[in-house]
């Protein structure tokens, strides 16, 4: 049988693939040489304009929604028996598929599908599908702190608390009864409210459709498919200052699992355990989070003090979702290809029981699909470019908003946070 590590695919000091200063020094120059290039040559907005795309012809729209559908009974299949599996199969986080499927495939793998092929979380999701199945029509208004968008941080922090500072958060049993708590709130709410409603609640739809903003595929309402360029629809994302909440909670949670790599904090954890452990992480991921959205939220106070814009923050939260893709690249990468072919060999035993069903129980995980050499470039990469892209976002948000000349002044203070989250990036990954 295999042996899996639930958390985390960072690698050590070795994986980046020159020396972290470097790496640090040559992000930072490319940041800044990119932020005067946009300012010289980029003084009208582009991104909204591409983020339309080209309808892609019907035979293929006709076959997409197929596959969507069929997708659709497979996710819900794989969901109930992974939320079974929590329940009731062994409570052992290697034998038992619900870490793996929970804490790899859905976590690292529906957002790495959605900015490759867009909303696919919402087209495949169970609680979409059973949330319109149970959703009531009473005409019941909403209360406010449903439709306000803030509700959907509470799964997500919720999930990042289980998996970065509880001690017990890899066991079936937290993860089987998490999910459980989570559908049936979910549903309840639907009865009560309608889904229409309550998918503002639901906080990982919420996080993978902002993901799926940088995708080069777009679907509307309608069904139909279209392609465009990589990244041009964080244009059209709506900012709000719930989804900003989200995504700050999720960069910050990211960035605490890079700390919690790191040598500093092995050390103050030392001999800690059990409940002890689960109060002095739950202090660093605390800290780490509010050390994240501060660093943004100073440089945004910057911002609207030079635009007089009080909504500084809220307008230019979506230029976060190229840094969170690419922290989540860079921590991950190598948890989902390495640890994620664990889900091969336990979807044959996923309540760790002893079966066979599909014939791949023995499947072992190939610890050399990918060399640490590419891992580290991988890593390396995804951070820088996705600050390259927030770097673009940013500016060609501010340049639909005011002058250029305003527009590249009130830039300055986010060149200076994303440089600052670059070079964060990198020395965690260091080690």
């Amino acid at each position: 049988m295999f042996s899996t590590v639930l958390a985390h695919g960072v690698g050590g000091r070795s994986d980046l693939p020159v020396p972290e200063w470097q790496a640090a020094w040559g992000a930072a120059v490319a940041l800044v040489l990119s932020f005067a290039a946009l300012g010289l040559l980029w003084h009208h907005p582009r991104l909204r304009s591409m983020s339309a795309g080209l309808r892609v012809g019907s035979s293929a729209e006709g076959a997409v929604r197929f596959l969507v559908g069929v997708f659709r009974a497979v996710v819900l299949v794989v969901f109930l028996v992974v939320l079974a599996a929590g329940l009731v199969g062994a409570d052992d986080a290697v034998s038992n598929a619900s870490p793996v499927s929970v804490y790899v495939i859905f976590w690292v793998g529906v957002p790495v599908a959605s900015v490759l092929l867009g909303p696919v979380w919402r087209a495949v999701s169970p609680w979409e599908a059973l949330g319109r199945l149970v959703s009531g029509s009473s005409g019941r208004e909403a209360p406010g702190w449903l439709t306000s968008g803030w509700a959907a941080l509470v799964p997500v922090s919720i999930f990042h608390w289980l998996e970065l500072a509880y001690h017990d958060g890899a066991s079936p049993r937290v993860i089987g009864w998490f999910g459980l708590a989570y559908t049936v709130g979910l549903m309840l709410m639907s009865r009560r409210w309608g889904w229409e409603e309550v998918r503002r609640a639901e906080g990982f739809g919420v996080l993978f459709d902002a993901l799926a903003s940088l995708s080069p595929v777009r679907w509307d309402g309608s069904g139909r498919l279209y392609v465009r360029p990589p990244f041009v629809g964080v244009a059209e994302t709506a900012p709000s200052s719930s989804l900003l909440a989200v995504l700050l909670a999720a960069l910050g949670g990211t960035a605490f699992d890079g700390f919690s790599r790191t040598r500093v904090w092995g050390d103050l954890m030392a001999g800690r355990a059990n409940w002890e452990a689960t109060v002095v992480s739950t202090v660093g991921l605390v800290w780490v989070v509010a050390l994240v959205g501060l660093a943004y939220h100073l440089a945004c106070r910057s911002g609207g003090r030079i635009t007089g814009d009080p909504g500084f923050a809220t307008r230019f939260g979506t230029s976060l979702i190229p840094i969170l893709v690419g922290y989540d690249l860079a921590h991950y990468f190598s948890l989902l290809l390495l640890e994620g072919q664990a889900f091969v060999a336990q979807a044959s035993d996923p309540l760790g029981r002893g079966w066979d069903l599909f014939g791949t129980v023995d499947n072992a995980v190939n610890w050399t699909l990918i060399s640490t050499a590419a891992v580290g470039w991988v890593q390396l990469g995804s951070i820088v470019v996705g600050h390259l892209v927030a770097v673009v976002v940013a500016h060609d948000r501010a340049v639909e908003e005011w002058r250029p000349a305003v527009a590249l002044r009130s830039q300055y203070p986010m060149l200076g946070v994303m440089i600052a989250y670059t070079v964060f990036a990198l020395v965690l990954i260091a080690g």
